[in-house]
């Protein structure tokens, strides 16, 4: 017993050291069951938080525990991906250079230029709100809403052909991004953002937009971020000056705190990493901190607020516990007994959700606890330390548990 209270002594040293002031990153390779290293189609969540990934050599499925593989046997029409996405049914949607392919959960169908694509080769996917799902090509712009299909070049309003990201907020306006600027679609005109209208505007090559929950767009570009407001109106840049790690965007994502993820690599010193904006401060990681590589493609925010990174060479989950360093100083919950065996009660007034890391970031429990019930059963957690995370309402409150 004297040498088990030693041990745990160094093990929550070495934790509240090395967890409480860091990010943990975990690393999956073709060791761990990638069909390849180079995640150049970067990531999708689908609605069952299941990681779906597309690489140089396929289409990986990801489930927290099991990889499944799909390649040209189980119905692909091509295995260098470019783009990957997951519509509102829960289908997943491919884009390479010859075509797209959607899986509906059983097996994969396929579509080309014969179908009514614009171009063959696709290089961003996203699903809007009606079911339907728009295709970003170099030669406009593709919707398939199932059953027909509808193209936009140009000469429809489109400032240029070369699109190469699509979000859609939720008005359904569809925001495309060009070599010419930001292009807000309504259903029925185009309207342009560029520096010729907003010259504060970093950039006209933008390179990812994400919407924030205020309805803000965060606009990436080749030389930073811009921030505008519901109404299109300017609010802030944000650049390596500022905080970034880099100026060269790759791709932005938001948590469900609010916290702004942002992708960056500059090919052309072959240098990058990630960076996350909390509202007041920039922080920043890379290889240095255990990112997979340098070489940043895109990433995702999954249902348990984990960011998945697709690298050149691998794929990083990125678990973010910085909570841990902004614990209140008066704890309203009763957490006992710990350390635990088996049962862990959590005293509080309200309902929350508690949830349970381990150190790698792997979601071991969660539960929903109403405000009659106290009780998590923890029998089946093996013997050390993990961080215990309580969510109410807005408020986020992590501690470290030991396991007995």
């Amino acid at each position: 017993m004297k040498n088990l209270i030693i041990k745990v002594i160094y093990v929550l040293t070495f934790v509240s050291v090395n967890i409480a002031n860091a990010q943990l990153f975990t690393n999956y390779t073709t060791s761990d069951g990638l069909p390849d290293n180079y995640i150049c189609g970067g990531i999708a969540i689908d609605t069952n938080n299941i990681k779906w990934f597309g690489t140089a050599s396929g289409v990986a499925k990801y489930n927290d525990t099991t990889w499944t593989i799909y390649k040209l046997n189980q119905g692909l029409i091509d295995t260098f991906i470019n783009c990957i996405a997951v519509d509102v049914n829960n289908y997943v949607w491919v884009g390479t250079a010859n075509g797209i392919s959607k899986f509906n959960g059983a097996t994969w169908s396929s579509y080309t230029t014969t179908d009514g694509l614009i171009d063959n080769t696709v290089y961003y996917i996203a699903g809007d709100l009606d079911g339907s799902v728009w295709f970003a090509t170099f030669s406009g712009v593709s919707k398939f809403n199932g059953s027909a299909w509808t193209n936009f070049t140009s000469s429809n309003g489109l400032p240029s052909d070369v699109i190469t990201y699509i979000t859609i907020d939720s008005s359904g306006n569809k925001w495309f991004a060009t070599d010419m600027g930001l292009v807000k679609y309504n259903g029925s005109s185009f309207t342009t953002i560029s520096t010729s209208n907003m010259d504060s505007l970093l950039d006209n090559n933008i390179s990812s937009i994400a919407m924030d929950q205020a309805g803000n767009k965060w606009i990436g570009t080749w030389y930073g971020i811009t921030k505008i407001n519901t109404s299109d109106i300017w609010l802030a840049n944000y650049r390596a000056s500022n905080g970034l790690y880099h100026n060269f965007i790759r791709d932005i994502d938001i948590d469900s705190k609010g916290n702004i993820w942002v992708g960056m690599f500059a090919d052309y010193i072959h240098d990058g990493g990630i960076s996350r904006y909390n509202g007041s401060n920039w922080i920043s990681y890379t290889t240095a901190q255990g990112l997979a590589d340098k070489q940043v493609i895109r990433l995702a925010v999954d249902n348990d607020d984990n960011v998945w990174i697709a690298t050149g060479n691998g794929v990083s989950k990125l678990f973010d516990n910085s909570g841990i360093n902004n614990i209140e100083q008066k704890n309203t919950y009763k957490i006992y007994p710990n350390p635990a065996k088996d049962i862990l009660f959590v005293n509080h007034e309200n309902s929350i959700q508690v949830r349970i890391y381990d150190i790698l970031g792997h979601t071991i429990i969660s539960q929903n606890l109403p405000d009659n019930s106290d009780k998590i059963d923890i029998n089946g957690l093996v013997q050390g330390v993990y961080i215990l995370q309580i969510n109410e309402e807005n408020k986020v409150y992590n501690t470290k548990l030991l396991v007995l």
